[in-house]
Parts: structure tokens; sequence; C-alpha cells
């Protein structure tokens, strides 16, 4: 027996028990869809997000988004939209500067504010750090209380690429003083529905 052979075979031989996953239904939680919301407006707000909650209202998405962007961000800005699904413009980053970013995340969560996004969302994935603002469809049935759900969820629908977005680009490196904006996105809008 080679000793390649000799030592793969001690591997094999020295594993050790099998160790069964911990019970993680102490993290389930009873929470009404009103904390939820609650929940998740408060913290997203704490994360440097603006939260606008269209939940109970009857206003066309189409309608009210062309207006916030042309009132918040600018009427001639560009517009990098991925609600369009597979009518998903590719973009050279490198050379166009995008002001803002939309997307429909799958799951938002209300214990941290985080949004998960998938290639779905993101063929190219750095637009969503790529561009000056993020805007984020959140539709409320989507909130988890917590990341545990979260990761539950996120097995089911894993995708070739995904990540956890929570409100703009934040550090706080140079001379601890926050600096928002400095790697990515400078705000983050949520708009609730």
């Amino acid at each position: 027996m080679s000793s390649r052979a000799s030592i793969l075979e001690k591997i094999r031989n020295n594993k050790p028990e099998l160790v069964e996953l911990p019970d993680l239904s102490i993290f389930t939680h009873n929470v009404t869809t009103e904390n939820l919301i609650d929940t998740f407006i408060e913290v997203s707000t704490t994360n440097a997000s603006t939260v606008v909650n269209l939940v109970n209202t009857e206003t066309s998405l189409e309608l009210f988004l062309a207006k916030f962007i042309a009132e918040n961000f600018g009427e001639h800005s560009k517009v990098y939209n991925t609600l369009n699904g597979n009518d998903i413009p590719e973009i050279d980053f490198k050379t166009t500067h995008v002001d803002v970013f939309v997307a429909l995340p799958k799951i938002a969560v209300a214990e941290n504010g985080c949004m998960w996004i998938t290639n779905e969302q993101l063929p190219q994935r750095i637009s969503a750090f790529g561009s000056e603002n993020t805007l984020f469809i959140v539709d409320h049935k989507n909130i988890v209380p917590t990341m545990h759900q979260a990761y539950s969820k996120v097995k089911e629908n894993i995708g070739e690429y995904g990540v956890f977005i929570a409100g703009p680009s934040k550090t706080a490196d140079i001379e601890q003083s926050l600096v928002i904006g400095a790697q990515g996105a400078v705000s983050n809008t949520i708009i609730l529905i």
C-alpha cells in the first residue's frame, strides 16, 4: 500500500461520530403581521433606510414608483429596474452611472431589516452595489421574524447567487466616524406593499 493510500485509509477509519443538529424550534415566533411590519419599519429606519408603507393603500405601484423616483432622484434619473423579469438590460457599470437600482426581494427580515436578493434580481451582481441609490419593493407577506426563518426559506430558493442587503452602505473604519455610501449605495428606500 502506498503512503498516500495508507493516509487516506487512516482518515476514513478515523472519522468522528455524527452529531445531530440542534433543535432550532425555539426560534419560531408567533408574531402577528402588524408586529412584523412595525418591527421591520423600525429596524430598517434605524439602519438608515427610508420606508414608505403602502400596505393598506390602493395606490398603483407603477404610478407611485414613477412619481417617487422623479420627485426623490430626479426626472432624468438612470434607473436599473429589475421588476420586469427577463427584460433586464445589460449595463456596463464601469462606464455608466446608475442613479437607482430597483428590485423585489424574495424575503425580508424583521429583526435586522435585511432583504434577500438572488440572481433573478441581480443578473449583474454589481448592480445593487454599483448604483447610487437602492429601492426595494417588499411584499409585507414575505417578511419573516428572524434570520433563522429567513435561512430556512433561502434553502427553498437559493439560486446561483444570493445576498442579504440591509440599508445603504456604511463604514466606520476611518477615524471611527460613520460614513454612509463609501462602498455602495448612498441611500436605501423600501416600499412596503
